[in-house]
């Protein structure tokens, strides 16, 4: 009887070995045994004018017809990593870029793809899970898009755009790259959100009102995307999480380059779709609504 209870016992004991090697063995990880990383891009896919910003009224309507096309300005930072912040920016490409050429008239919409789309890409994203954080030299990487609406008039503001990318860059590198993530999960993205309304907000928006008024392309509005790098547990405690908070808007003062920031979303990073995007802007009478998509490989 004692030594069938050893046999069974042992034999419990190995299954439960397997199982155990099997688990470790599908645990996604990356090179050298650290997290999987994975590759993102973003970029609009269709915009719909609702309302033209080059329509001319006096006794009649003129010109109700847009141009419309996107400026991405990507960025990264990884929490708790000193000056790991980066931006990149990119120009959508314009459709209609003759001098005759129409857009989209009021309530017409437009696809957006290619070079149009203003696709940005973040390489080798590592997706951490709770247990991940424990780990010192794993940082939870934010991946992120600033995207502005824009109404095309040959006039061009890319320049204004990399200087709020660089803007952006040094603001991430005052906040999150110094900080640190709460010791409870459940509270990473409130943390987060009162980070980007308490001190990234303001200080982008007061660095930026200091650039003197461009005369150039129309920003019909702005809106921020904050992707987090989690995975497994750690993903179903942020995506439970960001539906509870509000995401910040920032007016910013004086200028209409860069445009007002009408809100955004916080998610974890993956396939995503943003749908029933509304641009507006102070001082700037288009109204212009985009759809996003967040592509993962």
């Amino acid at each position: 009887m004692e030594h069938r209870r050893v046999r069974r016992d042992l034999a419990l004991m190995s299954i439960f070995a397997v199982v155990g090697l099997t688990a470790a063995a599908c645990a996604p990880t990356g090179a050298g045994g650290g997290p999987a990383t994975h590759n993102f891009t973003f970029g609009a896919t269709s915009v719909t004018v609702n309302s033209s910003n080059d329509k001319t009224c006096i006794i009649f309507c003129v010109g109700a017809n847009d141009e419309p096309y996107v400026i991405n300005i990507g960025f990264t930072v990884k929490i708790g990593q000193a000056n790991s912040a980066t931006d990149a920016v990119v120009v959508g490409d314009n459709q209609w870029s003759g001098v005759f050429d129409q857009g989209p008239g009021e309530g017409s919409s437009a696809s957006m793809t290619g070079g149009a789309s203003g696709a940005v890409t973040f390489p080798n994203v590592p997706l951490l899970d709770v247990g991940d954080l424990l780990n010192t030299n794993n940082h939870l990487e934010i991946a992120g898009v600033w995207s502005w609406g824009m109404e095309a008039d040959l006039l061009g503001v890319s320049g204004i755009a990399v200087t709020a990318g660089d803007a952006i860059k040094s603001v991430l590198n005052q906040t999150l790259a110094v900080g640190s993530l709460p010791s409870d999960p459940n509270a990473i993205v409130s943390s987060i959100i009162g980070v980007l309304g308490n001190n990234i907000f303001p200080l982008l928006g007061s660095g930026l009102a200091s650039i003197l008024p461009f005369v150039g392309d129309d920003a019909i509005g702005s809106r921020f995307y904050i992707g987090l790098g989690v995975t497994g547990s750690l993903q179903g405690i942020i995506d439970a999480a960001v539906g509870s908070v509000a995401f910040p808007s920032l007016a910013i003062p004086i200028i209409s380059d860069p445009p007002d920031i009408d809100g955004g979303a916080i998610f974890s990073l993956g396939a995503k779709t943003f749908s029933n995007q509304v641009m507006t802007n102070g001082g700037v009478q288009g109204q212009h609504t985009y759809t996003y998509a967040m592509t993962q490989s």
